[in-house]
């Protein structure tokens, strides 16, 4: 099984996704900024990071951008719920996976998509 880095400002969905997560066996670390979450990263990477797009302090892009110029090799996981004034969801999908995300989940999902994505991106 895999480290996991879960970001995401929401609680509810950090526990979530954390309990399905570890109930698969993995280790998963929760950071609730950008910020956060890069500092961490640099600190101990993990194997896959799973991150909000929308959140204060440093986006999902910003997070993707900084650590792809950094470290090769990253496995992402983007979700979002919506955008905000001027720009969609469906916008951020696209610049999400042109700057390196593996899969985008738009909120609400099933968490069976989320685990089978998890598991393509781990084994």
């Amino acid at each position: 099984m895999g480290k996991i880095l879960l970001i995401d400002d929401d609680p509810a969905m950090c526990e979530m996704l954390k309990m399905a997560l570890e109930s698969e066996g993995h280790e998963v670390v929760v950071t609730n900024n950008g910020e956060e979450a890069v500092a961490h990263y640099c600190e101990e990477p993990a194997d896959l990071i799973i991150t909000d797009i929308f959140m204060p302090l440093k986006d999902g892009i910003e997070i993707i951008l900084e650590l792809q110029g950094r470290f090769s090799n990253l496995k992402i996981i983007v979700m979002s719920g919506g955008g905000t004034a001027g720009i969609g969801t469906d916008d951020v999908f696209v610049a999400a996976k042109e700057f390196g995300a593996d899969y985008t989940f738009k909120k609400p999902f099933k968490i069976d998509d989320m685990m089978k994505a998890v598991r393509n991106l781990l084994n």
